[in-house]
């Protein structure tokens, strides 16, 4: 008979540092299990925690639910963020949105945020790719209405 998955439940506490506290329920109750600065780190985190305090190996640990990653405190929906950072810099795509200006909605169900930028459309961006006050000229957001504008009678 194989070995039975263990199913945990674990969170993320945003740090004032905007850090990423991983918190998991363990058998004695929840434990930090490990901190990150990177979105991407937070599952492998919790997991690898888990299979520590439930004392067996990683690939027997099965996250309950998801894992629960709140809106950080510093964000909200509708806001102007500037893309300060992307995931793949050698792709062009990508590395052209680096410091245009877009509006940004929290997607809980990834720990990121949607984001929307003038001229390449709305992709997925953890927080720590994103300057949260950023300064904004009219030009931008003139820019930024026209596209959504534009993109809404496209859609018609």
């Amino acid at each position: 008979m194989g070995e039975e998955e263990v199913t945990v439940w674990a969170r993320v506490r945003h740090e004032p540092d905007r850090s990423y506290a991983v918190l998991v329920d363990g058998p004695d109750g929840e434990v930090e299990v490990g901190r990150t600065s990177r979105t991407s780190d937070v599952l492998a985190l919790a997991r690898a925690g888990a299979a520590r305090l439930f004392g067996v190996p990683v690939d027997r640990i099965r996250m309950g639910d998801g894992l629960d990653f709140p809106r950080p405190p510093y964000g909200r929906d509708g806001q102007w963020v500037r893309i300060a950072a992307v995931q793949d810099r050698g792709e062009p795509s990508e590395a052209e949105d680096i410091g245009r200006l877009g509006q940004a909605y929290w997607f809980g169900a990834e720990g990121a945020w949607f984001v929307t930028v003038a001229s390449s459309g709305t992709g997925v961006h953890p927080s720590e790719n994103l300057d949260f006050a950023p300064t904004v000229t009219d030009d931008e957001v003139a820019a930024f209405h026209a596209y959504i504008s534009s993109s809404a009678r496209q859609e018609r």
